[in-house]
């Protein structure tokens, strides 16, 4: 079947018209279509214009002014509670040598305490400064052991600084260091075979890793009391604790010890320090702002 059609002298003409008049085509569409941005974009401002210059802005502004949604009281609410602290004790170890305690809390359960600086301050004189941590939700001991003062440690003040707050979000890591069985027993006298063993106070816990982490090391603060007065601390390294592990642990004390009617134990473990990790970190996203 054929179907070829002869080119009509009019479609010849209309083909020549545009293929030696195809710069100046292109030139008419670009200048048309600039003039329709500039035509858009200047009543776009010229309504702009009108709109600040005009009642509906001032009301907007005003009613923006006038708003009752409080602010301050929005994040006074959200920012974090300050640290809890309890009367300052001291321990006299003799020689002029003092362990100077603190116990302190962290109350926020969204807010860790990265770092902060603490001292003492006793009849004007101030002890060097610390840094220590403070995860959410937890209580520890501040403290300075064996400092040797001049003068005699008398109602020494904790004094706190620089404290460098973080927001916890999902990538926090959820570790829990279970505690129980804690039992102190004081110094005494045993024969075993005939033979006289001397055994020094000491205090025993049972602690279980709670989580799928494995960790280097974590560090123990233990407190004795007699009723609410500190009489002792003592702290104690447990490496190489590894996940979902229970393990008993015992620290000693070689001297001697007032009455103690209680014992506690602190675990010591700042969770934002990826280098306490024994393995690969587990979660992709933790990360420290």
């Amino acid at each position: 079947m054929d179907d070829y059609k002869p080119i009509s002298q009019e479609e010849l003409n209309r083909g020549y018209f545009f293929i030696t008049h195809k710069l100046l085509i292109k030139k008419i569409v670009f200048i048309l279509t600039i003039l329709i941005f500039v035509i858009f974009y200047g009543v776009l401002i010229f309504k702009a214009i009108n709109y600040f210059r005009g009642a509906g802005f001032s009301a907007s502004a005003r009613q923006i002014q006038q708003s009752n949604f409080d602010w301050r009281a929005y994040h006074s609410a959200n920012a974090p509670q300050d640290i809890e602290t309890s009367k300052v004790s001291f321990i006299s170890l003799g020689d002029r040598r003092y362990n100077i305690v603190a116990l302190v809390e962290n109350s926020n359960t969204d807010w860790t305490v990265k770092s902060l600086d603490y001292h003492f301050v006793s009849q004007g004189e101030a002890t060097p400064i610390k840094t220590a941590f403070i995860n959410p939700a937890e209580t520890r001991l501040l403290s300075l052991t064996a400092y040797e003062s001049d003068k005699a440690i008398r109602n020494p003040e904790l004094v706190i600084s620089n404290i460098d707050w973080y927001r916890i979000d999902s990538s926090f890591p959820e570790i829990n260091l279970e505690i129980s069985n804690i039992k102190f027993q004081a110094a005494s006298r045993e024969t075993v075979d005939e033979v006289t063993i001397d055994l020094p106070s000491r205090v025993s816990w049972q602690a279980f890793n709670d989580s799928v982490y494995n960790f280097w090391e974590i560090d123990w603060q233990i407190a004795l009391y007699n009723g609410n007065t500190l009489v002792a601390i003592n702290e104690l390294k447990a490496k190489d604790f590894v996940a979902l592990e229970t393990r008993n642990l015992e620290t000693v004390w070689l001297n001697r010890l007032a009455r103690v009617t209680r014992a506690s134990v602190f675990p010591i473990l700042n969770k934002l320090d990826k280098d306490i990790f024994k393995n690969v970190y587990a979660d992709p996203d933790f990360y420290i702002r």
